[in-house]
C-alpha cells in the first residue's frame, strides 16, 4: 500500500513523499527507509521535525519523538544530523531560502512601487507571523546559529526589500522625496516584530490581524505623495470589490 503525506516546514516549505509499506523479501513489512533514497530520508526527517516543532515547540520535541513518528530508529536520524542543533539549523536555512524567493517574487510581480509596497509588506507580516512567537523565542535563547540566520535575513533581505521599494517610489513620484529609505525600513521591521513579540496591546481586545492592519494603514499613509495616495486608493478599491484585503 502506498501512503501519501504532505506537510509544511514553518508553513512555507512543502514536501510530498511517497511512503511504501510493502512486504519485503522475507514476508516482513518494510519501512519507507527501505525504499527511499538518502535525500528522501533526510528530507523526511526535516519535514517531520519541523511539523512537530511547530506544533509543540522545539525544546519539547526530542529526537526520540521524531524517530517514533517516522517509525525509524534514532540512530538513523543521527546518520544524517549529528545533533538537534544541526537539524534546527537545516530547517531554518531551508525556510529562509523560500522566504527570500517570496520577497524577490514580490518585486518581480509588482506593477509599480505602490503595488510593490503592498506585496512586500504582506511578505514581511506573513514571514514574521508564520515563525510563531514561541519558535522565535526558542531560537533566540537556545539556538544562536539559527537565530543569527534569521537576524541576517532580517537585516539583509527584509530590510533591502523595503528600502528598494522606497527608492523606487521616490523615483516614480509616489513616495515623499524627503524619506530616508534605510530608517523607514528599520522602523517598519521593528514595528511589525515588536507588536508580534511583545504585550504592547491588549490581546483580549484586539487580534494580531487587526493590529497589523492599523499599523500598515498608519505606515503607508506616512509615505505617499498625493499621487501615491490616489494610486493606493485605486488598488484598495479594486481589492475590496474582489473581496480581498491589502492588509
Amino acid at each position: 500500500m502506498v501512503r501519501i503525506k504532505e506537510f509544511s516546514i514553518f508553513r512555507n516549505i512543502t514536501y510530498s513523499f511517497y511512503v511504501n509499506y510493502a512486504t519485503g523479501n522475507f514476508g516482513e513489512r518494510r519501512s519507507f527507509h527501505s525504499f527511499a533514497t538518502e535525500m528522501e530520508v533526510r528530507e523526511k526527517i526535516v519535514e517531520k521535525a519541523a511539523e512537530l516543532y511547530m506544533q509543540f515547540g522545539i525544546r519539547t520535541v526530542t529526537m526520540d519523538d521524531i524517530a517514533r513518528d517516522l517509525s525509524i530508529s534514532k540512530k538513523t536520524i543521527y546518520q544524517y544530523f549529528k545533533d538537534k542543533r544541526e537539524l534546527v539549523n537545516t530547517i531554518c536555512t531551508t525556510s529562509l531560502k523560500i522566504e527570500e524567493k517570496r520577497f524577490v517574487g514580490a518585486t518581480d510581480e509588482s506593477e509599480n512601487s505602490v503595488h510593490e509596497l503592498i506585496l512586500v509588506s504582506k511578505c514581511l507580516r506573513e514571514s514574521m507571523q508564520e515563525m510563531k512567537v514561541n519558535i522565535m523565542n526558542e531560537l533566540r535563547k537556545f539556538y544562536p546559529e539559527a537565530w543569527k540566520m534569521y537576524s541576517t535575513f532580517k537585516s539583509g533581505v527584509m530590510k533591502e526589500s523595503i528600502m528598494n521599494v522606497i527608492i523606487r517610489g521616490k523615483k516614480e513620484g509616489y513616495f515623499r522625496p524627503e524619506l530616508d529609505p534605510e530608517l523607514i525600513a528599520i522602523m517598519r521591521m521593528e514595528q511589525v516584530e515588536s507588536f508580534l513579540m511583545s504585550n504592547l496591546y491588549p490581546k483580549e481586545k484586539y487580534s494580531l490581524t487587526e493590529v497589523q492592519m492599523h499599523l500598515f494603514d498608519h505606515f503607508i499613509h506616512g509615505l505617499f505623495t498625493i499621487e501615491g495616495h490616489q494610486l493606493f486608493n485605486k488598488y484598495n478599491t479594486t481589492n475590496v470589490k474582489q473581496h480581498e484585503t491589502l492588509n
